[in-house]
Formats: C-alpha cells, sequence, structure tokens
C-alpha cells in the first residue's frame, strides 16, 4: 500500500535550473497575496526538527497561524538562499502532515518544476529524501525532481515533456505538469496520456495505474475523461469534490487549487482496474515562516500539493 506525494512548485522558463528561477516567482506571489486578503489564521504548522530524517513522525500540537502580510513575497524581497530554506521547511510539513493525514510515512514524494540534479537543490536531499531520479526537457518549468526514503523500492520508468513514470511497489505512478498549450485540448490531452501509457507498455512495465500532478484542466471531469479515453480503461478522480479542504488549514476550504483558488489543476487520477484509493488529501502552498519571532505563513508555490494512498 504505497504512499505517494505530489506539488508544484512555481518556476519560470529559465535553462539554468537554480533557485532563483523558482524565487518568488509571479504566481507565488498572486497565491500569497490571495490567501493573505484573509487574515484570520488559518495554517497548521506541524512540529519539525531540521536534524533529524525528516521521515520520522513527531507528535505534539500544531500551531495556528496567519499569512504574512501582502506583499511579504515580493520580488527581490528573500535572497535564493532564504527562499531555499522556506521550500526546505514546506518539504518537512508535507511529511509531517502526510503522516497525520494517511496514517502512514511517505514513500514518495515528487515535486514538479524542480530540478533536483542541480546542485543549488540539493539540499532537498535531507528535507524531502534521497534522490530517486529527476528529469527537465530543459527549461526549468518543464523539470521533476523524485525523493524517497529508500530509493532501492522505486524505479523511474521514464520522462519526457511534462511527465515522469515511476514504479513504486507494483504500482505504476505517472506524475505530470501538462503543458498549458495542450492541456484544455481534448484531443490533444488524450494523445499526451496516450504516449505516455503506449511507451509503458512497449517497455513492459504494464499500463498507468496512476496520474498526480498539474494538470492545467479547464473542467475537473476533464483528466479522468481524457485519460480513459486514452488507455481504453476507466479513470476516476480520487477526491471528485471540488472544494478543498488541504490537511494543513484549519476552518478554511477553497474552490481550486491554484493561485486564486478558482481552478481544480492539481488531482489524483486512478486506474478503476488496477488499484483502489485507501485515502486522499491536499497540501496548501503556503509553509512558516519566522517573522520578528512570530511564526506567520507564506506562500512558496501556486499549486497545491496532493497525497495519496492505494492498494494495488
Amino acid at each position: 500500500m504505497p504512499t505517494f506525494a505530489y506539488q508544484s512548485i512555481n518556476s519560470n522558463a529559465s535553462t539554468n535550473h537554480d533557485v532563483g528561477a523558482s524565487n518568488s516567482q509571479h504566481f507565488t506571489r498572486v497565491t500569497h497575496n490571495h490567501q493573505a486578503a484573509n487574515q484570520s489564521p488559518w495554517l497548521l504548522v506541524m512540529p519539525t526538527a531540521k536534524g533529524l530524517d525528516p521521515h520520522t513522525p513527531l507528535y505534539g500540537p500544531a500551531q495556528l497561524v496567519s499569512q504574512a502580510p501582502v506583499g511579504y513575497m515580493a520580488k527581490g524581497q528573500h535572497s535564493n538562499s532564504q527562499f531555499l530554506t522556506m521550500v526546505e521547511g514546506k518539504a518537512r510539513q508535507t511529511h509531517q502532515h502526510l503522516y497525520r493525514s494517511l496514517r502512514k510515512t511517505c514513500d514518495l514524494l515528487v515535486y514538479g518544476e524542480m530540478d533536483g540534479a542541480n546542485s543549488e537543490w540539493s539540499s532537498m536531499q535531507q528535507h524531502a529524501g534521497a534522490l530517486v531520479g529527476s528529469s527537465s526537457t530543459g527549461k526549468a518549468c518543464n523539470s521533476f525532481s523524485v525523493h524517497a526514503a529508500k530509493t532501492t523500492q522505486h524505479q523511474v520508468l521514464g520522462s519526457g515533456m511534462g511527465w515522469i513514470a515511476v514504479k513504486t511497489g507494483n504500482v505504476n505512478a505517472v506524475f505530470v505538469h501538462v503543458p498549458n498549450s495542450i492541456a484544455k485540448s481534448e484531443g490533444q490531452a488524450t494523445l499526451f496520456y496516450q504516449n505516455i501509457n503506449k511507451y509503458l507498455l512497449q517497455q513492459g512495465h504494464g499500463a498507468i495505474d496512476l496520474v498526480m500532478g498539474d494538470t492545467n484542466q479547464g473542467s475537473n471531469s476533464f483528466t479522468p475523461s481524457v485519460i480513459s479515453r486514452a488507455t481504453n480503461m476507466i479513470f476516476h478522480d480520487a477526491h471528485p469534490a471540488s472544494e478543498v479542504t488541504p490537511s494543513d488549514s484549519h476552518q478554511r476550504s477553497f474552490s481550486g487549487t491554484n493561485s486564486t483558488a478558482s481552478k481544480k489543476y492539481d488531482v489524483a487520477v486512478y486506474n478503476t482496474a488496477t488499484i483502489n484509493i485507501v485515502n486522499v488529501d491536499y497540501l496548501s502552498q503556503s509553509t512558516a515562516v519566522n517573522i520578528d519571532g512570530v511564526n506567520m505563513a507564506a506562500a512558496v508555490t501556486d499549486h497545491m500539493g496532493i497525497f495519496v494512498d492505494v492498494t494495488k
């Protein structure tokens, strides 16, 4: 019963895949300011310990914090080193929230728009997990970084523009950041998933079991529909409801997973013939930052993360 986590960070189109390509990008700033418009405390910050393995569950109550002021994530407000520290903290929060939500540790944590092979991101292995593999088709925003506690349990099966496939145990999981140029076209999106599934079958790995990531879909039913058409199998959204209540939020729900909470771009879609969903949950875009001795929330990306526990 493997557990998976996925979250895209917000990176630009630079061919340099360093932290600077992700530091306070436009939609991250939009996300932060959108969340800061409501100053009621809402983010649940779990205890973490920087020196420990990030997969180790830590016990203790969550701290309820408010969003840092509008403009806190403005361009140039934080050095690349400071931003990296925020993303590292977010990774540790991810592990703690996943454990509390799914009652299990995270087997595989994947980041979209991050190239874990770049030296400036190497410290993420101490906070997200050892690097299983990474891929990029040239731009920072077209990269993936795959992390785990036990790298021998996972095999990168292949990658291409907008996707990377990993076998965890006996589950074929495909993580996507579907290019905007094809994301809302039924024909092109169908071909996108069809080619991935065809590749996995030709390589002898079997069909797609699970798709997770930033789909940029135009409607909530779009992705399961096109993947079903692409594979000739029935795929369902693991979290079909439009309203999203992230595991790290308190009394705050959202109508989408993007920067303005208006579109449900980030989903987990599963093959109903091969796997069952045990549990699914979301994670917000924000993490804890310390401002003058007070913990507050700051968005470090524009897309929510998603957790899923599956059986095959």
